[in-house]
């Protein structure tokens, strides 16, 4: 039961943490638009997505040392749980290093390469490595972070990270009415990364997850070794993920212009709001996942992943159908017209958003088992044909293309490969999981979309703003409704039932009469 209520608790932050990252959203991008121009919010746009590679240089230590912890946490008296933290420390110690170290002598490289006009160059070489420092700060304070995720408490990660979008939305409008132009966002980040770490300590001592004395061990070779092994299985894995997620603004900037690059992040802002969103369930319940593998308990490790493949794709279909009926209309009244964006993208964003939530489950679980294999090259496989495909049909097809070579990508690579590397774990038939544990979504899809189509062309004659309202109303009301009826898991709300207060038992007999 408290593998549930950590689930339950950590879920229910991380989408309240995803409010705040909508209201981030909603706010932020009017007022960058109304205080800078779209090709200096292109170029900040750019910066943010090389920093996210640059944050590679963790080589998976952090997701190989959080993993690890999970399987320590309850022996802390032989001091291996101390030692990977002070393992963790070191190597972030280290990587804090390198990161310094490589923003200071390639920035001027990087801008060569990402083709950036003469009059910007400086600048973004300048912000490029503050950027950097800030990211080098918040490396060193990484092991924090981990004893929370080790102990299941996501939810106080969570917490600091909603104090950090909200205190660097109140900062970025103060220096951009002060006139800070578009070093605003690193002096908002600056103050931010300094104020984090001291609530991550607090919360980590205040809940019992530093080591006491005597718990602490020593820095081990051979525990740093275990960690390096996993780590560099998860590093070709990240690598493989941040190619295909976190590229297409490089793609679409080179390929297209700076603004080009700025439509793009306002037009897949929903989008990108939307993956997390539909992933949330899956990184709530991965701790529990790999508590259960660590003790054996096989059975209920495949009752409770079934409940979590379900629910993950029901949410992307869900939120797919929901994206394609609303966000065109969405980005054209929240930017007041200054972004023209195709409903045809939001289409095909919708179909890659449930290609995702279909495949997202089964390619994690390779890290609850602790054997990723060929899943590493298969993503960086992927990841590689991406971007050449990308680039090549970008110039082409434009944003479209480009989406389209994501999905068809997704499909070719990972997906089948993550799906099959589940059916053999669990002794399955491919059609069990690939179809038989997915219906209820498969239906909510096919029945969503057909009442989606009827909306969009039933409201086509109409002014934007009441297009937006109608479409959001049926996608609230009636997609939610339809979500919990056809797509929510019924063996997950059986478990959770008993923990329901007595005014949301109606929910509980709507869902499942």
């Amino acid at each position: 039961m408290s593998r549930l209520k950590n689930f339950s608790r950590n879920l229910a932050t991380s989408y309240l943490q995803l409010g705040v990252n909508v209201i981030y959203s909603l706010v932020s991008v009017p007022l960058i638009l109304h205080w800078l121009p779209k090709t200096e919010f292109g170029l900040w746009v750019l910066l943010v997505q090389i920093m996210g590679y640059m944050a590679l240089v963790d080589l998976g230590m952090t997701a190989a040392v959080s993993r690890l912890l999970v399987d320590h946490k309850d022996e802390r008296a032989n001091g291996n749980y101390g030692s990977l933290l002070q393992t963790a420390a070191l190597v972030s110690l280290a990587q804090a290093a390198i990161i310094f170290l490589l923003v200071m002598l390639a920035a001027p490289l990087l801008a060569g390469l990402m083709k950036i006009p003469a009059e910007h160059e400086k600048v973004f070489i300048l912000l490029l490595r503050m950027q950097g420092i800030i990211t080098a700060f918040n490396f060193l304070f990484r092991p924090f972070s981990l004893m929370l995720y080790a102990h299941q408490r996501m939810d106080v990660q969570a917490c600091n990270d909603m104090l950090n979008l909200l205190g660097s939305l109140g900062l970025l409008v103060l220096f951009l009415t002060r006139g800070g132009g578009i070093s605003a966002f690193i002096y908002a980040n600056a103050i931010m990364a300094v104020c984090s770490p001291f609530f991550l300590f607090w919360n980590c001592r205040r809940l019992g997850f530093l080591p006491r004395a005597g718990e602490w061990g020593r820095i081990s070779r051979q525990i740093f070794r275990e960690a390096l092994n996993y780590g560099t299985s998860v590093f070709f894995f990240n690598l493989g993920s941040q190619m295909l997620m976190a590229s297409q603004t490089i793609v679409v900037s080179r390929a297209l212009g700076f603004e080009s690059a700025a439509v793009w992040s306002i037009g897949s802002k929903m989008f990108n709001l939307a993956v997390p969103l539909v992933c949330r369930p899956n990184g709530a319940a991965l701790p529990g996942l790999y508590e259960m593998q660590a003790r054996g308990e096989l059975e209920r490790l495949k009752k409770r992943f079934q409940s979590v493949v379900l629910l993950t794709a029901s949410l992307g279909a869900f939120l797919g159908v929901s994206l394609a009926l609303c966000n065109s209309l969405f980005v054209t009244v929240w930017t007041a017209g200054k972004i023209n964006w195709l409903p045809l993208n939001d289409v095909l964003l919708g179909i890659w958003l449930l290609v995702i939530s279909l495949t997202t489950t089964h390619l994690c679980f390779v890290n609850v088992t602790k054997q990723i294999g060929g899943m590493r090259y298969i993503l960086f496989a992927e990841g590689c044909t991406f971007i050449v495909l990308a680039s090549w049909i970008g110039c082409r097809w434009g944003t479209s293309g480009m989406i389209l070579t994501s999905i068809l990508c997704c499909l070719a690579f990972s997906y089948q490969y993550s799906l099959r590397r589940s059916c053999g774990f669990f002794q399955c038939r491919w059609r069990e999981l690939a179809l038989d544990w997915v219906r209820p979504c498969l239906n909510l899809a096919a029945v969503y979309s057909g009442l989606a189509i009827i909306v969009w062309f039933a409201t086509n004659g109409l002014p934007v703003t009441w297009r937006l309202a109608i479409h959001g109303v049926v996608a609230g009301v009636i997609g939610g409704a339809l979500f919990l009826r056809l797509g929510f898991p019924r063996e997950m709300l059986r478990e959770a039932s008993g923990r329901l207060p007595s005014s949301m038992i109606w929910l509980a007999q709507f869902i499942a009469p």
